[in-house]
Formats: structure tokens, C-alpha cells, sequence
């Protein structure tokens, strides 16, 4: 994969199962930088928390603990190179929700990276300096009977943290 630090390139990379999806989260890690957003979507299953757990393993953090924060929103990891919030606003109503969780002390802070599942559902509120990612499963075979764990998928990646001056 190349350096993630072109502005607005996009990349499609091929994810054949959920072990190269939390291994593109692991080598995505290894880059990232303290205050690094990730603006995370994919439809239902698509592999998100997975993804999710790869970038925990490569910022050094027990990636057996990373869990769909769904319920409660809002995870931090830590014992790291850095930590690791874990956002998702699967349920949130709109961005206005985000105040429940200190959002904008979040994006002040800065001392770890940021993980937002379920981005799309707060555009207004993203940081312009940020990598996008959409996970999808793929079309180029039938996976009527695969498990979601063994369906290809496709990760497209946009880095928008370097903007043009």
C-alpha cells in the first residue's frame, strides 16, 4: 500500500476476508500520527469493528478488547504507541448528539487517534483533516453461502489530512 500522506488520493484496495481487513487496519496504524481522524463507514457487517481491531494491534494496543461501541458510543483503548477513541454514531439521531460525549474536546485534545464508525451520519460535524474510509463487500464472486467473515470486500481510502494550501 502506498505512504497515506497525499492529499485527496484514492486508493481501492482489495480485502479478501476479515483477516486482510484487520491487517489494512494494522498497517494503516503504523502511519498514523497523534490526532489522526478516520471517518469509518460501510453498511451493516461490512467489517468496520474489525477494521477497527486492526488499527488497535498496530498502535500496540490488545486488540482482543476493541468491541462495537454501538451501546455505549464512545471507547478509548490505551497501553499503546498511542491511544485509540472509538466513535460510533449508529445510533445518534444527528450530529447534535455529539455534545453528549464531548466532542469538541475530542478533536482539541489531539494526543491520540480518532475513529468514527458510522461517519456519514455527521459529515457536518468531520474534521477536514482526516482519512475517509469506505469498506463494501465486493461483487466479483457469488457469497450466497459465505459467512460475513469470509466474504471479499473492498476498502477505498482517501487521505484528506494534507489539504492543498
Amino acid at each position: 500500500m502506498a505512504s497515506l500522506n497525499h492529499p485527496a488520493t484514492e486508493q481501492v484496495i482489495a480485502l479478501a476476508d476479515e483477516a486482510a481487513t484487520e491487517a489494512l487496519g494494522e498497517k494503516i496504524a503504523r502511519e498514523l500520527k497523534a490526532g489522526d481522524f478516520i471517518a469509518l463507514d460501510g453498511e451493516l457487517g461490512a467489517g468496520k469493528t474489525c477494521f477497527v481491531r486492526g488499527l488497535a494491534r498496530g498502535l500496540g494496543i490488545d486488540s482482543h478488547t476493541v468491541a462495537s461501541p454501538t451501546y455505549v458510543t464512545m471507547q478509548t483503548y490505551s497501553g499503546g504507541r498511542l491511544p485509540l477513541i472509538h466513535i460510533d454514531v449508529w445510533r445518534m439521531k444527528d450530529s447534535n448528539e455529539l455534545e453528549t460525549i464531548g466532542w469538541d474536546e475530542l478533536l482539541t485534545d489531539r494526543s491520540g487517534v480518532i475513529v468514527v464508525e458510522w461517519a456519514k451520519k455527521i459529515t457536518n460535524a468531520l474534521p477536514q483533516k482526516r482519512i475517509q474510509i469506505q469498506i463494501a463487500y465486493s461483487n466479483t464472486k457469488d457469497n450466497s453461502t459465505m459467512s460475513s467473515s469470509q466474504e471479499s470486500r473492498t476498502a477505498t481510502i482517501v487521505d484528506h489530512r494534507v489539504l492543498p494550501a
